[in-house]
């Protein structure tokens, strides 16, 4: 994993101040962010560095509203880093009336092993869930419309995530890490995965991007070893450098018919550039097509299953890296009668 995923939480960590909340309810402390509106957020109780912030505390359940020197105000956020740290914490519930969760509001609750996310929620910050190891599942209800970067950074017991059908973009790094995750929908809302997005998520096995999505970022599935098969919707205009890298396991990868930018012609389970002509990434049954000018850089790294390929009589370049690490290969054909270069 890359530590420049970890600058966001830093940056949030080191903004925060000692006891800096305006009142105390319950076992909660809270915020005014609005005197005139009469709303509150849940806050930290210490400086979040401090491993004593809500010491003990091993469930909570926040009020939809709660009331301070004879005013009754309304509980609508749960702040920056409100439960970050809180080992303990076992099982939180929240209330209708919350419409953001803060970033890295539960970073490193390690305890949490469920959440319920209402359907008031409408935001997610970004490392909200960070290192919660014992998460196992999550909801992400229609309401919620963008799912920060890193949102679920880290999250090495989630096994499965139901995205709602209202999210139009899925952050960077929002699941890297999350090894023990083997299934995943992506609705018809999404257009956008972040770069890192799905990054080291070994346990994945498939991965369908719908229709909706237009652009993949950078490594967004890097290094997803279990996955054997990608499809890869009609609207995708822009796939980022690397974004199934070291895929080893895949078998199988389509492009829908209708894409104008890229395309699997021939059932050849790769995944090609229309326009150069130019296979970006193969697979371990990949089998390059007569129409194939070039294959580029990486484009079958470490494809340890593929043990013979055949390159076409139009292939005028070979990218750099493009068969490193396909310790399988015994067979190769070249029919090209132009060397291919690097």
């Amino acid at each position: 994993m890359k530590t420049k995923l970890f600058s966001l939480l830093v940056a949030l960590c080191a903004a925060s101040n000692l006891f800096a909340y305006d009142f105390q309810y319950g076992d909660l402390c809270y915020n005014i962010t609005s005197s005139s509106d009469k709303i509150v957020e849940v806050t930290y109780e210490s400086h979040t560095s401090n491993p004593t912030n809500y010491m003990g505390l091993t469930s909570a359940t926040i009020p939809a509203t709660v009331t301070y020197n004879g005013t009754t105000y309304s509980v609508t956020n749960i702040g920056n880093s409100a439960f970050e740290g809180c080992t303990g914490l076992i099982s939180i519930t929240i209330p209708n009336s919350v419409t953001t969760i803060g970033q890295v509001a539960f970073l490193k609750c390690t305890g949490l092993t469920s959440i319920t996310i209402p359907n008031s929620v409408t935001s997610i910050g970004g490392g909200a869930f960070g290192v919660c190891t014992g998460l196992t599942s999550i909801t992400i209800p229609n309401s919620v419309t963008s799912i920060g970067k890193e949102t679920f950074f880290g999250c090495t017991s989630l096994t499965s995530v139901t995205i709602g059908n209202s999210v139009t973009s899925i952050g960077g790094g929002a699941f890297n890490g999350c090894t023990s995750l083997t299934s995943i929908t992506i609705s018809n809302s999404v257009t956008g995965i972040g770069q890192d997005a799905f990054y080291g998520c070994t346990g994945l096995t498939s991965i369908t991007i719908p229709n909706s999505v237009t652009t993949i970022g950078e490594y967004a599935f890097y290094g997803c070893t279990g996955l054997t098969s990608v499809t890869i919707g009609n609207s995708v205009t822009t796939i980022g450098e690397k974004a199934f890298f070291s895929c080893t396991g895949l078998t199988s990868i389509v492009v829908e018919s209708g894409n104008t930018t890229y395309d699997s012609r021939d059932n050849c389970n790769a995944l090609i550039e229309t326009a150069t002509n130019t296979v970006i990434q193969g697979c371990n049954t990949t089998i390059i097509p007569n129409s194939i000018t070039t294959i580029g850089e990486n484009a079958f790294y470490g494809c340890t299953g593929l043990t013979s390929v055949t390159i076409g009589n139009s292939v005028t370049t070979i990218g750099q890296d493009a068969f490193c690490g396909c310790t399988g290969l015994k067979k190769s054909n070249c029919t090209s009668s132009t060397m291919p270069i690097h």
